[in-house]
C-alpha cells in the first residue's frame, strides 16, 4: 500500500530538525543544524526557537547547543500503550502460529527515521536455539532485512542520502559491499514488498521481512522471522506468504479499530 501524500514543507523542515537532533550523540549547534540539513540559519533559527517554546527542544545556555526536549517523556507512555500495545495485542497470535509451523523466531519491529526498534519477540515452544536481538540493539540497517525494508520506504531524498553515505561494514563473506550492488538491491525490495538476510550477520542464521504500512502507506515497521539458513531456504515461499497474509491483518485491525483479541 504506497500512496503519495503531500508533505507540508514548513513542517517537514521542523521534523527533519528532530531527527537531526535525535540522530546526534552530543548536543549539537544552531550552525551544525543549519549545515547538516542545508537550511539557511534563519530559517532553521525560526524553526528551532518554535521547538524550544513548545518543548520539543531544549537548550543549553552556557554552550548554546541543543538537544531533544522532556516533552518527548511526557508523551512517550501514551504512545507506547496506544500505538506499540496495540499492534503488539494484535500481532501476537499470529506470531506465535508462524513461530510454531516453521520452528521459527518471529519478529515485530517498529520503524522510526533511520532506526528500527524491536517491540515483540516469538519463539518456537520446541526450539533449542534462540534468534532473537540483544534488548534495546538496533541492527544494522544494511545487513538486516528490516534495516533494508527501513532504506527502501524513506523518502526518496533521504534514502539517496543513505545510499551515498552509508558504510558498508563486512559481517561475513555474504555481507553485500558494493554499494552499486546495494543500491539495485534496495530497489528491488521497494518494487517486491519484502527483504531478505542470506547469512550476512551472521553465518548460518537468516531472516526475511515485509514491511507493515500504516493509513497514508508509510512504512510503519516490519514483520520477520530468523532461522537457520537451512530452515529458511526449506520453506521460504510458504514463510514469505505468510508473513504477507499476516501483514495484511496487522494492518486491516490495527487501522480499523477492532482487532481478534490480545496476548495471552
Amino acid at each position: 500500500m504506497k500512496e503519495d501524500v503531500r508533505v507540508i514543507q514548513s513542517v517537514q523542515r521542523a521534523i527533519d530538525i528532530l531527527n537531526c537532533v535525535a540522530d546526534t550523540e552530543k548536543k549539537i549547534s544552531l550552525r551544525e543544524i543549519s549545515e547538516k540539513l542545508d537550511l539557511n540559519i534563519n530559517t532553521a533559527r525560526g524553526l528551532v526557537q518554535t521547538l524550544l517554546v513548545n518543548g520539543y527542544l531544549s537548550k543549553d545556555i552556557e554552550q548554546g547547543s541543543y538537544l531533544l526536549g522532556y516533552e518527548f517523556l511526557t508523551k512517550s507512555k501514551q504512545i507506547y500503550q496506544m500505538q506499540i500495545q496495540r499492534i503488539r495485542d494484535i500481532a501476537y497470535p499470529y506470531m506465535k502460529k508462524l513461530s510454531e509451523r516453521y520452528n521459527v523466531s518471529s519478529w515485530l519491529q517498529i520503524s522510526f527515521y533511520r532506526e528500527i526498534y524491536t517491540v515483540e519477540v516469538v519463539e518456537p515452544l520446541n526450539s533449542y536455539y534462540s534468534y532473537a536481538p540483544k534488548h534495546s540493539s538496533n541492527l544494522p540497517l544494511h545487513a538486516s532485512a528490516s534495516g533494508k525494508l527501513r532504506i527502501a520506504y524513506m523518502p526518496e531524498n533521504e534514502r539517496d542520502k543513505v545510499l551515498d553515505q552509508i558504510t558498508l561494514e563486512v559481517f561475513t563473506e555474504k555481507t553485500i559491499s558494493d554499494k552499486n550492488h546495494f543500491k539495485k538491491m534496495i530497489k528491488n525490495v521497494y518494487d517486491q514488498e519484502y527483504a531478505t538476510e542470506i547469512e550476512e550477520l551472521h553465518v548460518g542464521v537468516s531472516s526475511i521481512a515485509v514491511p507493515v504500512f500504516n493509513s497514508y502507506g508509510k512504512l510503519k515497521g516490519t514483520l520477520s522471522v530468523a532461522a537457520s539458513a537451512q530452515s529458511i531456504k526449506k520453506n521460504f515461499y510458504d514463510i514469505l506468504s505468510e508473513l504477507k497474509i499476516t501483514r495484511n491483518i496487522i494492518e486491516h485491525y490495527n487501522f480499523r479499530g477492532s482487532h481478534p483479541g490480545k496476548k495471552s
